[in-house]
């Protein structure tokens, strides 16, 4: 009775935030590789990475990386980075992120499935602007928020571990604009059994220096 008392809330944070098209449903993610770059993009501790691509809602896709354990699977987890990090660094395969906050290769390490995605970043082209910013100001023009978007790619992605007969624990986990993502994420699924939230909650006063987006 308490799910149902709050879904009224979660309908609405989904309009607020953007997300309102149907996701594409899957079977699995798709291998991205060439006869130059195959998608084992790279080996750790109990775990090999691949490059992968997932569809999200009509032509958007999410792309990201999907660490798999070698031994008995724990849980499945969207470890989500920040908008400056990529799934690499998350992983532990480029450098980027100090190895005690590699949280993807950590929880891959330890026989979770994680799926990493790809944010767009901050980077500042010749528009001045950084590429966040541009994209936000186009979504809103059609009455969608940049955030909405990465969170149907998040949200597919737990559509996917849903789908699995070994129904195994689903967790979102992420730092930054990542924790922001993961926070939402939660908040508007209850198929997610934890979330971790860091580098995103502090005082709120100042949000009117924050980015626009």
């Amino acid at each position: 009775k308490y799910q149902q008392s709050i879904e009224p809330n979660r309908k609405r944070l989904a309009h607020i935030l953007g997300v309102r098209e149907p996701r594409v449903p899957f079977d699995a993610p798709e291998l991205l590789g060439t006869t130059a770059q195959p998608p084992l993009v790279g080996q750790g501790t109990g775990f090999r990475a691949f490059a992968v691509r997932w569809p999200a809602f009509a032509d958007v896709h999410g792309e990201g990386l999907l660490l798999v354990p070698a031994g008995k699977r724990i849980a499945d987890v969207v470890a989500i980075p920040d908008a400056d990090q990529t799934p690499e660094m998350l992983a532990g395969l480029v450098e980027g992120v100090p190895a005690e906050s590699q949280y993807a290769r950590r929880l891959a390490e330890s026989g979770c499935r994680v799926l990493v995605p790809m944010l767009i970043n901050r980077g500042v082209t010749q528009r001045k602007l950084s590429n966040r910013e541009f994209l936000y100001r186009s979504a809103f023009e059609m009455g969608r928020h940049l955030i909405g978007y990465e969170l149907q790619k998040v949200l597919a992605g737990v559509d996917w571990f849903g789908k699995d007969p070994a129904k195994a624990k689903i967790g979102v986990i992420g730092w930054g604009e990542g924790g922001m993502l993961a926070l939402y994420a939660a908040a508007l699924d209850p198929r997610i059994d934890a979330v971790c939230v860091s580098g995103h909650f502090g005082p709120r006063e100042g949000v009117w220096q924050e980015p626009i987006y």
